[in-house]
């Protein structure tokens, strides 16, 4: 029995931009930084350091917000010793587009469950503003029909 957690997110929040639509501001720019680490882990000093340049914030802020973006499967830890103890290393468990196209995926199913083929005709005209896009649109949806015939 496996103990890997899937990832969750909180609700989403129509009024959000961006990542803020899935976290709180504080969670969206620690998720950002440990993306742009390019895989490299950061404990929690180094995204601290990074994220006071832009704002006041306290360390142990820092540290519990990763550690409850680790508790909802975002982040992936291991511990590690160092010259001052012991302390954790973080990386993200997705990377920034499959976490995106899964919370994308999971608002437009909630919709299409809640709400049936009004979401549909709304995505294409909201995605179709013009004859490029209704091109383009037109060749995903006669990708998606070969690939089901098959």
């Amino acid at each position: 029995m496996s103990t890997e957690k899937k990832p969750t997110m909180s609700r989403y929040n129509i009024e959000g931009k961006k990542l803020e639509a899935f976290f709180g501001p504080l969670e969206a720019s620690i998720i950002e930084t440990v993306w742009r680490s390019k895989k490299r882990p950061l404990t929690v000093r180094e995204v601290y350091e990074t994220l006071k340049k832009k704002k006041s914030i306290a360390y142990t802020t820092v540290m519990s917000t990763m550690d409850r973006l680790y508790d909802k499967g975002l982040l992936d830890r291991r511990v590690e010793k160092g010259k001052g103890g012991v302390y954790y290393v973080y990386w993200p468990k997705l990377e920034e587009r499959n976490f995106k196209e899964s919370a994308i995926r999971e608002v437009i199913s909630s919709l299409v469950e809640n709400f049936g083929d009004l979401v549909t005709s709304c995505l294409v005209e909201k995605a179709a503003t013009n004859d490029e896009e209704l091109r383009a649109l037109k060749e995903q949806l006669e990708t998606i029909m070969k690939k089901k015939k098959k």
